[in-house]
Formats: structure tokens, C-alpha cells, sequence
């Protein structure tokens, strides 16, 4: 049995991967502009907007943990050594100057967008599930 492929326009896709290049602000505004022009956002820009503000603020919320617990674990002595050794490993110019932690948002970022454009869900493990639910 064949399934219906659903036609994703290039405004579409474009608006998808602009909302993950600004952390889903530029979808929430392309939302709001349709929804003065009385016009219905598909399926596939509606997914990627919710995905990009989720990920987005799964972002921000593990940083705040993980500096949050940094912060108290580098006041006990002997584990200070270790939380540095850590901090320093994630945090430290890797590659062309960047750290392991901006690699990893910028290969996420980068994946999404590309997806975007060519017209694919990007699929993220936990997120696109919770998202398609």
C-alpha cells in the first residue's frame, strides 16, 4: 500500500530551517504572520518549528544544570580537580577553535537545516517522537 507524500513547498522548507538557525524564533514570527494572513501552516513546518523550540530549550536548561553543578562541585576540594579536568575537556578549542559543546550544537544545527531544505524530517531520538505525538 502506498502512502500520500505530502508536497512540502520551498517557503516551507525554508521557514523550517530559518527556525532552526534562531533557536525557533524565526518560525514562532512566520507563525504569527500566518495567522494574520488567515493561512494554514503545513504539517512539516509546524513539526520543525515545535522541534527547534524544544531543542532550543533543552539546550539552555542542560547548560544552566551543568553550570549550576559545576559551580557547586568546583567548591569541594578534592573533587574540584576532577570537575576542572571535565570542564576543561568539553569546554576546551578542539577543533578550528572550537569546543567539543559547540561542535556538537553546531552538527545538530547543521543537520536540521540541511534536512530542512532538501525536505526531510530531521529525526532526532526522543524529541521527534515526543513532537509527532
Amino acid at each position: 500500500m502506498k502512502y500520500a507524500r505530502e508536497e512540502i513547498g520551498f517557503l516551507s522548507r525554508l521557514g523550517s530551517a530559518l527556525s532552526y538557525l534562531t533557536a525557533g524564533w524565526g518560525g514562532l514570527i512566520i507563525f504569527v504572520i500566518m495567522y494574520f494572513a488567515k493561512k494554514r501552516p503545513s504539517k512539516f513546518f509546524t513539526f520543525n518549528v515545535y522541534q527547534s523550540i524544544i531543542i532550543a530549550f533543552s539546550l539552555f536548561v542542560i547548560g544552566m544544570c551543568w553550570a549550576l553543578l559545576f559551580n557547586i562541585l568546583s567548591q569541594i576540594p578534592f573533587i574540584q580537580l576532577v570537575v576542572s579536568w571535565i570542564d576543561l575537556i568539553f569546554n576546551r578549542p578542539f577543533l578550528i577553535s572550537r569546543s567539543l559543546t559547540e561542535l556538537f550544537i553546531f552538527t545538530l544545527t547543521l543537520y536540521c537545516v540541511i534536512f530542512c531544505l532538501i525536505g526531510r524530517y530531521p529525526i532526532i531520538y526522543k524529541i521527534s517522537s515526543l513532537i509527532k505525538r
